[in-house]
């Protein structure tokens, strides 16, 4: 198999030692630790050895994925990364070949006494207006099981909303909020729990947002006493532009073999979905599967 870029490169490669370096990147970004990694050097000449990396992966790993981000980090450099998968074991072997000789070579192996770690987390992206196609076409282009919830003050309205996004994307929360974009549940709990029971008349299915800002004991006994289904959100942290890019990216991290299940709410704009964008071919690196947001009933 060849992976192919049509970008010309943009610069040499310094050294050996630089292709080496670039190697274990990758391998590290791949949640890939030195303890399957062992590298052995063979004389090719007089003048020359090839060092090979020996890697072994357990079941379940894309080596398809790794050699595709080999080849978008080498192929700057002018090196190229044809790979041979052999059958049944499946063993990839990926070339890295470099002004006609191969410099390096990466075998990955399948080792069956290795478990394949996911980490399992979730993202909401809040919506303060309703989406237009290009901002959900962004979304649906991800191709991640990530809802938007848009703030509703009453289910006729959250009930149009789902209408007009009807085909365009189906993932979607509501969040009881008042005209001030306060938390109805936790500012009027009394109208709060109207409306709740509104949403069982006019909307049954719909899923909503208990956010953050509510008290757990304040805000099961109000969602207690109806039989719609909700996402706890009261544990989720908040993204948003203010941040900046740089914290907003390293806070995006937390969802990387958190002790537990994370769930991260990005206040949703074209700046921070196209952050996102940027960010989440890292995370699956990191071997982090975004999933939907575990949904409760009372």
């Amino acid at each position: 198999m060849l992976v192919v870029s049509s970008k010309t490169p943009s610069r040499q490669l310094q050294s050996l030692a630089e292709a080496d370096s670039l190697i274990e990147y990758e391998l590290a970004n791949f949640s890939i630790s030195s303890n399957q990694v062992n590298q052995v050097s063979i004389d090719i000449d007089s003048s020359f050895s090839r060092k090979i990396y020996k890697v072994d992966l357990p079941p379940g790993f894309s080596k398809t994925q790794l050699h595709a981000e080999l080849n978008r980090t080498f192929h700057p450099l002018g090196i190229s990364t044809p790979a041979l998968v052999t059958f049944p074991d499946q063993k990839m072997q990926i070339h890295l070949r470099y002004e006609g000789t191969i410099v390096r070579t990466i075998t990955l192996n399948t080792n069956q006494d290795l478990v394949y770690r996911r980490d399992h987390a979730s993202i909401i992206v809040a919506l303060n207006d309703f989406p237009d196609e290009e901002l959900t076409t962004m979304l649906t282009s991800f191709g991640e099981p990530i809802p938007i919830v848009l703030s509703v003050e009453h289910p006729m309205q959250a009930n149009e909303l789902q209408k007009s996004l009807s085909g365009r994307y189906r993932r979607l929360l509501y969040w009881l909020q008042n005209e001030e974009n306060e938390d109805l549940i936790r500012k009027h709990p009394s109208l709060a729990l109207r409306r709740l029971k509104q949403f069982e008349d006019i909307l049954p299915s719909a899923h909503l947002l208990l956010s953050n800002g509510s008290s757990s004991a304040d805000s099961e006994n109000i969602v207690s006493q109806t039989d719609l289904t909700y996402v706890d959100a009261r544990d989720a942290f908040i993204l948003h532009e203010e941040l900046g890019k740089a914290s907003f990216l390293s806070k995006l991290d937390k969802l990387k073999a958190s002790p537990s299940y994370p769930l991260a709410i990005i206040m949703g704009n074209e700046t921070t979905l196209r952050w996102l964008d940027e960010k989440l071919p890292e995370l699956k690196k990191a071997g982090v599967e975004l999933i939907p947001p575990p949904k409760i009933t009372f």
